[in-house]
């Protein structure tokens, strides 16, 4: 019985990790032209390098009390390795600056959107976004 709830679950997060691969291999941005979607690890070393409009996949995570448009988003692959919605080391500071309601706590989402640098910092600027899904089952909370 125990092998098989843990085959069980093993599975399940097997699954959830090849879809969220999958649906992080690209977008068209209708010129026939393939870009994938950047992971937050790909642009935390440096991520005033990127310029003009890209998108990121990640899971959002804290939203600000003082501002309502300002959130982070945090890696995929890392959380989901450590089903902790609070492991990652890097946080990336969004704000969102659409008409549409903002994601909530645990999306999947591609956001796509620019880097605006401040006199103090930086943070992406996220005009459009998909939810792919909401992990906070697979997830802890704390």
């Amino acid at each position: 019985m125990k092998k098989s709830a843990l085959f069980l679950a093993l599975a399940v997060v097997i699954a959830v990790v090849l879809g969220i691969a999958y649906t992080n291999k690209g977008y068209d941005k209708g010129d026939g032209i393939v870009v994938r979607a950047l992971s937050i690890n790909d642009v935390q070393s440096d991520p005033l390098s990127f310029t003009g409009e890209i998108k990121i996949n990640g899971i959002a995570a804290t939203f600000s009390e003082q501002d309502k448009t300002f959130f982070t988003i945090r890696d995929t692959a890392e959380l989901m390795t450590c089903r902790d919605l609070y492991c990652g080391a890097y946080e990336l500071p969004a704000k969102y600056t659409g008409g549409k309601p903002l994601p909530v706590l645990a999306d999947v989402i591609d956001a796509t959107g620019s880097f605006v640098k401040t006199d103090t910092d930086f943070y992406f600027a996220v005009t459009d976004f998909v939810v792919r899904r909401n992990i906070m089952n697979l997830i802890s909370k704390k």
